[in-house]
């Protein structure tokens, strides 16, 4: 497993979970098929190479968005999930809504780990917002619109409906503790959030 440190853009503390930084310093930690993460963090972000039809046809999807070529690379994962506990369980959005299971799931996947420098009272935050949105039912209207938005050339802003995807789920979350993104987290897909952290296959 391969690290890289980013170094982060400190600003004053507004309260106990406030950041310490807009954009908190981060280790990348790259997980090929067969690998996992040793010291798996609650409020950690996984990145996952999907398989299949559906992984593909986010991957082409994104390669819309992140046109530029020093972008196109982040479009490479076409999943998320959060890390809610040290044994290594994760919530994710999947077509049946957002669930929880073991990251071990996805040992035989490429996978990359974001372990963010958090605070604990920030990471208990994020995890008691992703487990209160458990059982929530996924957001197929906002990810046909998102798709649509995507592909019109971000045209079509998709409102905040509250419905859950991948992406949406964990920039809510993350938003909670001060964390800024780009995008809104309906408009959020996987590659946005591996640009936003830097992570590169």
């Amino acid at each position: 497993m391969k690290s890289v440190a980013a170094p982060p853009r400190t600003s004053p503390p507004h309260d106990e979970l406030a950041l310490r930084s807009s954009k908190p310093a981060v280790r990348h930690v790259r997980c090929p098929p067969g690998e996992g993460i040793a010291d798996p963090r609650p409020g950690d972000v996984i990145l996952i190479r999907g398989r299949g039809p559906l992984g593909t046809l986010i991957r082409l999807v994104q390669r819309v968005r992140l046109r530029r070529p020093e972008d196109r690379g982040f479009a490479y994962w076409s999943h998320a999930a959060l890390i809610i506990s040290p044994p290594g369980y994760v919530i994710e959005v999947i077509h049946a809504g957002v669930i929880a299971r073991k990251l071990e799931s996805y040992r035989w996947h490429d996978y990359h780990c974001v372990q963010l420098d958090l605070s604990e009272a920030q990471r208990h935050e994020v995890v008691r917002f992703a487990w209160s949105c458990l059982r929530q039912k996924y957001g197929t209207l906002s990810s046909i619109l998102l798709g649509l938005s995507v592909l019109l050339g971000d045209r079509l802003w998709v409102p905040e409906r509250g419905q859950q995807g991948c992406g949406a789920l964990i920039a809510r979350a993350l938003e909670r503790v001060g964390l800024k993104f780009e995008r809104t987290p309906a408009n959020t897909l996987p590659a946005d959030l591996a640009k936003r952290f830097g992570a590169r296959p």
